[in-house]
């Protein structure tokens, strides 16, 4: 989570049942990493783009559930096909690399990423996709959909490979969505084919040769840890002298970003900017809006169902169930619906239970209401 007036380090704090979230005991190295924003935000190409807006009455299921999750309405929500061309003319380019320069391969995907946008957002809708867009193609394609959602604090979150955006976060930052993105490289087994990097043994081992974790916000438990050592691997890969151009400590957290840097060089170069698309998380189902008389009225008229299908050549992400976000809502106060208990709906035994029958009734027709 991304509250502003605790700055980068406390973005999208997570609770996740299935990783432990025992509190850090190791110093931070720094307050947080917002002195990493300029070199991202300087050497994470932007991205040439198109989108096109979903038909009326329309809109992808996980998006509906943020939004409603929220107490928003989903009719609020405009849904977007985007296709980024990720072909820069200004890359490739020489960048830093253990010591040595590479170069990026140009790189071209044809399926969308589904966005939704609240009408209400703080964030506007080319900041939101202009901004995911600059994420390396093989980080972005562990991401689902992407929301811009409003609210009174700025704060973000990852459910399950969705990433939802709160009031300004984006800002022109870079840092946030890798952040966020970071949880699915993690959670999705990116990293590890079998298991988070963040509760395997290899990442705990590493964690232990060093001294310090980046930031006071990866103190929170190991997997905002490997997050944030997500954005400062990312930095290290994309800026000429890497992190230590900009901290001279940078072995305090070397065997930490080291190991998120091995992982994704054996994945692919996850954050190495170019490539091409090689697998994707799959599309939530289109479903009506719904919402009253009035869109069931124009439900009658919807246009034709958005496609959302991936290209037969694009391996499928096993999606998995987790939520970022509900320790953030109990921790700093925000409006989030808690998960509870299942709502007990039976009935007295005291009382006759009527057997339901199937039926279905037309609405009255001619008239309206005053």
């Amino acid at each position: 989570m991304y509250v502003q007036s605790l700055g980068f380090a406390a973005t999208v704090f997570s609770a996740l049942s299935l990783v432990d979230g025992q509190r850090l005991d190791k110093p931070p190295l720094t307050n947080d990493l917002e002195y990493l924003r300029p070199g991202l935000l300087d050497n994470l190409p932007s991205v040439n783009q198109n989108h096109d807006k979903w038909g009326d009455g329309w809109i992808a299921q996980d998006c509906k559930n943020m939004a409603e999750e929220q107490g928003l309405n989903a009719a609020d929500v405009e849904t977007w096909n985007v296709k980024y061309d990720d072909v820069n003319p200004h890359y490739p380019s020489p960048h830093h690399l253990y010591g040595q320069r590479f170069l990026t391969n140009k790189s071209q995907c044809g399926d969308a990423w589904v966005v939704c946008h609240h009408k209400d957002a703080q964030s506007s809708l080319d900041d939101l996709i202009a901004v995911f867009g600059r994420l390396p193609v093989h980080t972005r394609q562990f991401v689902r959909h992407v929301i811009a959602l409003p609210d009174d604090g700025a704060w973000a979150y990852n459910s399950g490979g969705n990433i939802a955006m709160f009031a300004d976060v984006i800002h022109d930052n870079p840092a946030v969505f890798l952040h966020e993105a970071g949880h699915s490289l993690d959670l999705l087994n990116a990293y590890l084919p079998d298991q988070a990097l963040s509760s395997s043994q290899n990442w705990i081992d590493n964690y232990n040769q060093d001294s310090n974790v980046p930031d006071n916000y990866a103190q929170s438990n190991q997997v905002e840890n490997v997050a944030q050592n997500t954005v400062v691997d990312t930095f290290n890969l994309v800026v000429d002298g890497g992190f230590a151009s900009v901290q001279p400590n940078y072995q305090a957290i070397f065997h930490q970003f080291a190991t998120v840097d091995t992982k994704q060089r054996e994945a692919g170069d996850l954050l190495v900017p170019g490539g091409s698309c090689t697998s994707r998380l799959t599309n939530s189902a289109p479903v009506e809006i719904g919402g009253g008389a009035k869109s069931r009225v124009k439900a009658r008229m919807l246009k034709e169902k958005p496609d959302v299908s991936l290209s037969a050549n694009v391996a499928r992400i096993e999606p998995k169930d987790f939520h970022t976000g509900e320790m953030c809502a109990e921790t700093f106060g925000k409006k989030m619906k808690k998960r509870g208990e299942k709502p007990n709906v039976e009935l007295s035994s005291d009382v006759n239970v009527i057997p339901p029958k199937d039926f279905k009734v037309g609405g009255y027709p001619g008239r309206k209401r005053s």
